[in-house]
């Protein structure tokens, strides 16, 4: 079993250790490179409250099927446990899958997804679901009750399509890809489903030079959305 994983912690303009974004590395990247590359900045000049924890979630944890369990176990729970009250999830490419395996696994746990240029698996799952017109029309076969290295995307997929017609499981979820990324044919797909206001196509490739900007764009929009629910609540209330 891999060592605990290494953490880095940036904190936020909160007073209390209230909201937490947790930041799930690429496949050639870890919570150094995050750091080095201005993700937390860059999160932090959209949304400045939220402490930010860059997990050193690697490419081990996922070949051994361990990823999850070490999410949860030694960031996410622990995080519970100190106090954080609000705990958001996000990702990019490779770290975009976790970010989903986590959900599947752990559903409704966390506050919200914010899935950056995501990973959506092979290519047997996407083709078919393009063939079928989009996931609204997709016959998704058998539904396994475990995840393995075989069926991680089908399982994902169909977790995604189990949102549709669910606003309050769409509504949590964030998506940005670039119309020139590699992915961008497979993340389309996922975004026909969500609310227009939950996803963010823009010129762009897989790289660090589209991310950081649009990782700026994404949560600044999450925290105007926070904002507008709050005083929503704050109205229902006087």
């Amino acid at each position: 079993m891999p060592d605990r994983m290494g953490q880095e912690l940036v904190a936020g303009s909160q007073q209390k250790r209230e909201i937490l974004i947790i930041v799930l590395p690429g496949i050639f990247s870890d919570a150094e490179d995050m750091r080095k590359r201005g993700v937390p900045e860059a999160i932090h000049r959209g949304w400045p409250e939220p402490d930010i924890l860059m997990a050193d979630l690697t490419i081990k944890y996922y070949r051994k099927g361990l990823a999850t369990k070490h999410l949860h176990d030694e960031i996410v729970a622990p995080a519970r446990q100190q106090g954080y009250s609000e705990i958001w999830l996000a990702g990019g490419s490779m770290g975009g899958m976790g970010t989903l395996m986590y959900e599947w696994q752990h559903p409704g746990t966390l506050d919200g997804l914010v899935l950056i240029s995501p990973y959506m698996g092979g290519g047997d799952v996407t083709d078919s679901i393009r063939q079928s017109g989009g996931l609204r029309s997709w016959d998704s076969g058998e539904r396994n009750e475990v995840m393995v290295s075989d069926n991680y995307d089908r399982l994902i997929w169909q977790m995604a399509q189990d949102w549709i017609g669910d606003e309050s499981k769409l509504q949590r979820v964030w998506l940005m890809c670039g119309e020139g990324d590699r992915l961008y044919p497979d993340v389309e797909l996922l975004g026909a489903i969500l609310p227009e206001d939950r996803y963010f196509p823009a010129p762009g490739d897989h790289s660090w030079d589209y991310w950081i900007p649009n990782i700026e764009t994404v949560f600044r929009a999450v925290s105007e959305s926070r904002q507008t629910n709050i005083s929503k609540l704050n109205g229902t209330t006087r």
